[in-house]
């Protein structure tokens, strides 16, 4: 914990965080990575890919691979970004669809 930090931050302290952390390990603009899992689920993926690529960002590159179930889809994506906001707010956007479990 970094100093000067309460245990519990705030979610305006954690979203400073997060693009601190993006600024850090990613240059601008440039391609950045995501790791989705959702239900493996025609309407989920579009809309997934929908986001990723809204605003005329380029989709640079796309892996999935179903769950050995069959229930879930793992996404690698790579998405050409401008900035660490645009990057976090992608992120976000990602994560807020229904049947996305995670995003990385």
């Amino acid at each position: 914990m970094s100093e000067g930090h309460s245990p519990r931050s705030s979610p305006e302290q954690e979203r400073l965080d997060d693009l601190e952390m993006i600024e850090a390990c990613y240059a601008f603009p440039g391609d950045f990575p995501l790791a989705v899992i959702s239900r493996n689920d025609p309407a989920v993926v579009d809309a997934v890919m929908a986001v990723a690529t809204a605003d005329g960002r380029e989709l640079r590159s796309h892996q999935h691979q179903e769950s050995s179930g069959g229930k879930y889809v793992s996404h690698r994506l790579e998405v050409r970004v401008g900035s660490a906001t645009e990057a976090f707010a992608l992120r976000a956007r990602i994560r807020a669809i229904e049947g996305v479990r995670t995003v990385l």
